[in-house]
C-alpha cells in the first residue's frame, strides 16, 4: 500500500529540523522519500495548513488510578500516594480488576487519540497489576507502544516489561540491583520531595544503576551533574508536582548541564497523559528559572519525540527516508506557526492534541477526534 502527504512543514530527521512545503511518500509502512510540495499529486492528502511531526511519548503514568479521578484534592503527596497506606493504594486494592481493566484501557485510548507513539506505565502491584494492564493494551487500537514497568509484589514478574518502583530506598541494595539488571528500562521516582531526596534516593539510585530516575524536584545542581555523568535520564513530571505543591524540577539547570530529560504525566487521577502540556509547563519554568536560549525550545522537543523511545532501547520515529511512518498530523490554521520567528517555540506552544487531527502508523491513517485538556 502507498500514498502520500503533503503538508506545509514538516519536522524531518532526528536532529528534529523545521522544513517547509513537504510531500512525504509512504509505501508499506515506509517513508519512501521526502520532496518539495509540488511533487505530490493533486490526489495526495493534505493541504498547505497541515504539519507532520513525529509521535511524542509520555515517559512515566500512573494508568489505574484513572479509575478514581480527582480524589482526594485536599490531600499530602504523601497521603495520597505513599505505599502501602496511601489513599491511592487502598482504592487499587478495593476496585475489581475488570473495573481496573476498563479504566486503564479508557486511559490508553485516551493516550492513543492525543497522538501518542509510546506511554510508560508505572504498574502497581506486582505481577497481577501488569497482567491488568496487557489486558487492558490488548483492547487497544493499533499504534501506540506501552511499556508496562511492574514492581515487586503479587506474582512478580509476570508480565512485566520493565521495573519501576515507588523509591529506590523501599528495597534492600542487592535485590534492586539484580531486579534493575534483569528488568529494563529501570526506573524509580527519586527526589520528588525533600524528605526522600535527604533519606539519600539518588545515591541508591546510582548504585543499583536505575536507568532512569522521575520526578527529581528537589536535585541540586551538583545531583544533576552525577546524572550528566552516570548517563541516567531524568523524567520531570512538572504539572503533578505544582498540583501536589511539592515544589517545581530544576528544568532550566537541567538543559544548562546538558542532563538526557524526557517528560511524564504521572498519576492519572490527578493528570491527563497530555505529554505537550508537560512539555509546555517545563518551557514556561524555564524560562521563569533564567533560562531564555534559542534551542530550548528544541531540546524539549527532543525530550518528547526522541528520548522516550531510546529509555526504551527503540529507534525513534524520526521522519526520514527509510524509516517506519510513525507520525501526527496537525492543523495550524488560525495557530500562527509557519509565520513565527522561531519555529521550534511555536510548534511546542501552539501545538497539542486540540489541533491534531490524525495519526499515521505504517500503512495506516486514522483520523482523530478532538481531544481537548
Amino acid at each position: 500500500m502507498s500514498f502520500s502527504i503533503r503538508v506545509g512543514l514538516a519536522v524531518v530527521g532526528f536532529e528534529l529540523s523545521v522544513k517547509f512545503n513537504v510531500c512525504v511518500f509512504i509505501r508499506d509502512g515506509v517513508i519512501e522519500s521526502i520532496e518539495g510540495y509540488g511533487s505530490c499529486s493533486e490526489s495526495s492528502l493534505g493541504s498547505p495548513s497541515l504539519a507532520l511531526l513525529p509521535q511524542p511519548g509520555n515517559a512515566h503514568v500512573h494508568s489505574a488510578d484513572h479509575a478514581f479521578p480527582e480524589y482526594g484534592i485536599h490531600m499530602s503527596l504523601r497521603d495520597l500516594v505513599a505505599p502501602p497506606h496511601g489513599l491511592k493504594h487502598k482504592l487499587l486494592e478495593s476496585t475489581p480488576g475488570e473495573d481496573l481493566v476498563k479504566a486503564i484501557s479508557e486511559f490508553y485510548e485516551l493516550a492513543w487519540r492525543m497522538g501518542l507513539g509510546i506511554l510508560f506505565d508505572f504498574r502497581e502491584g506486582g505481577g497481577l497489576g501488569c497482567m491488568l494492564a496487557r489486558k487492558a493494551r490488548e483492547l487497544l487500537p493499533r499504534g501506540l507502544r506501552v511499556v508496562i514497568q511492574g514492581r515487586p509484589g503479587p506474582m512478580w514478574p509476570e508480565g512485566c516489561e520493565g521495573l519501576g518502583v515507588s523509591s529506590p530506598l523501599d528495597y534492600n541494595v542487592e535485590f534492586l540491583r539484580e531486579m534493575a539488571l534483569k528488568h529494563k528500562p529501570a526506573m524509580a521516582h527519586v527526589a520528588e520531595d525533600p524528605e526522600a531526596r535527604a533519606a539519600g534516593d539518588l545515591e541508591r539510585a546510582v548504585e543499583v544503576g536505575l536507568d532512569a530516575i522521575v520526578h527529581g524536584t528537589h536535585l541540586s545542581e551538583g545531583d544533576l551533574e552525577v546524572l550528566k555523568e552516570r548517563g541516567m535520564a531524568l523524567v520531570l513530571c512538572p504539572r503533578s508536582n505544582m498540583w501536589h505543591s511539592i515544589g517545581v524540577p530544576p528544568v532550566a539547570e537541567a538543559l544548562i548541564r546538558g542532563v538526557t530529560i524526557a517528560f511524564g504525566s504521572d498519576n492519572a487521577a490527578w493528570q491527563t497523559p497530555d505529554v505537550w502540556a508537560e512539555a509546555q509547563t517545563a518551557l514556561l519554568l524555564a524560562r521563569a528559572q533564567g533560562l531564555r536560549e534559542e534551542w530550548t525550545a528544541k531540546r524539549i522537543l527532543e525530550a518528547i519525540m526522541i528520548t522516550p523511545y531510546l529509555l526504551a532501547g527503540a529507534k525513534p520515529p524520526a521522519i526520514v527516508e527509510g524509516g517506519a511512518a510513525k507520525m501526527i498530523i496537525v492543523n495550524l490554521e488560525g495557530t500562527g506557526v509557519l509565520r513565527a520567528r522561531n519555529h521550534h517555540y511555536a510548534i511546542l506552544k501552539r501545538v497539542g492534541p486540540w489541533n491534531t487531527i490524525a495519526r499515521i502508523d505504517g500503512e495506516g491513517m486514522a483520523w482523530l477526534t478532538t481531544v481537548s485538556r
